[in-house]
């Protein structure tokens, strides 16, 4: 567990020099994958670049413990040297852009793994013991505020001298990967949610038929809109944000092809119910988890009131597990989670969590839908 940190910067190492993207086009005649030496990984990223220096004992040896990670396969050649063929995953992770009908998971690598967010790990042990951050503005508040806002500064701003919104604007490279990552994830998701929806037997078509869907901070409508096309027996369905927002979606529908008049567009705001339409379901989509658990029960006490009787709010966030489902096991949300209150992000929640939250605003959990994206699940809490 202590160790595994040390293949993340050896399979970062890998995609910056271009070692995998080599591999992946190493193929004989007859396009069969072939392995490569070392040697010849340098030669060939010297043939694309002739001012490449890349240290070959360093190379070698991050190569060999990739190989324990399942990002590229060991193979003794002919002349009893080690060679290197490319497995599916390592695949995976070529550089983006190099092939546009395979994805690449490359910018998670390349986000998660560079030198803003692995050093703002390196000062997570400080922030949960409650240590003062040497980044605090002195001339601000008695001395008493100055310690409570010191031991809160996050640890990315801790690392890095400035917030993560900051940090991204001046720096173009590290945005686009963090960028790249959210694409990624947010192109996965919907389909994700309708197939859940499909399968689920409170979400399906037949519960949907003639129901009134709020999608609470929907931004342009992309939910709204999938599902009033893959659901056409659904009633009226309303993008719900604030208002800012719902004229930058009216810009840019009106700009683009993007359908009109699918899902009618509504400025308000997730604290005033007057604001929210009447419905039978409220869907929230990444909202809530920005929240403190003050904010979050306001807004569920909303949507109480502008839900129907027996009405439902589907939250749809990654929803942490507990108890034995969390013991011992390994789980892509969690470790989200912890990556999220680096930049001082809310986080994610559990299933015990939202059940108590809901109980306080007069919901009832009825269930959770995992999804086939680890990024968001639907949590589904019942008016009561």
């Amino acid at each position: 567990m202590a160790q595994s940190h040390f293949t993340s910067q050896a399979v970062l190492a890998a995609i910056r020099i271009g070692a995998l993207d080599i591999l992946a086009d190493a193929h004989d005649g007859d396009s069969v994958a072939v392995s490569m030496t070392v040697d010849e990984i340098i030669a060939k990223l010297r043939a694309q670049n002739s001012a490449v220096v890349i240290n070959r004992d360093a190379l070698f040896r991050c190569m060999r413990l990739l190989c324990t990670s399942g990002v590229i396969e060991e193979k003794i050649n002919v002349e009893y040297e080690s060679s290197y063929l490319l497995t599916e995953i390592g695949r995976l992770l070529r550089r983006p852009g190099r092939d546009g009908d395979t994805p690449s998971m490359a910018s998670f690598v390349l986000h998660w793994s560079e030198a803003p967010l692995w050093n703002a790990l390196s000062e997570l042990p400080n922030y949960v013991a409650g240590k003062c951050s040497s980044l605090v503005d002195r001339t601000v508040g008695d001395d008493a505020s100055r310690k409570s806002f010191d031991r809160n500064v996050p640890p990315f701003d801790r690392a890095n001298g400035m917030t993560a919104s900051d940090y991204y604007k001046k720096n173009a490279v590290s945005c686009s990967h963090r960028n790249a990552v959210a694409r990624y994830a947010s192109s996965k998701e919907i389909a994700s949610i309708l197939n859940a929806m499909q399968c689920s037997s409170v979400l399906n078509e037949s519960n949907l038929a003639g129901k009134t869907v709020v999608d609470v901070g929907g931004g342009y409508g992309d939910l709204v809109h999938a599902i009033e096309s893959s659901i056409s027996t659904v009633g009226q369905c309303y993008c719900l944000d604030l208002p800012d927002v719902i004229d930058e979606a009216i810009l840019t529908n009106n700009n683009s092809n993007y359908p009109k008049n699918i899902a009618t567009l509504v400025p308000g705001n997730m604290f005033d119910p007057s604001t929210i339409p009447p419905c039978d379901f409220i869907f929230s989509k990444h909202v809530l988890c920005d929240f403190s658990d003050e904010d979050v029960l306001r807004a569920l006490q909303a949507f109480h009131k502008s839900l129907s009787s027996g009405g439902k709010l589907v939250i749809m966030d990654a929803v942490l597990p507990n108890g034995s489902d969390l013991n011992g096991k390994w789980n892509a949300a969690v470790s989200f989670d912890v990556l999220l209150m680096l930049t001082g992000r809310r986080g994610e929640r559990s299933r015990l969590e939202w059940s108590n939250l809901g109980r306080r605003a007069g919901f009832v959990l009825e269930d959770v839908l995992s999804t086939s994206s680890v990024t968001v699940d639907l949590a589904i809490l019942s008016r009561i």
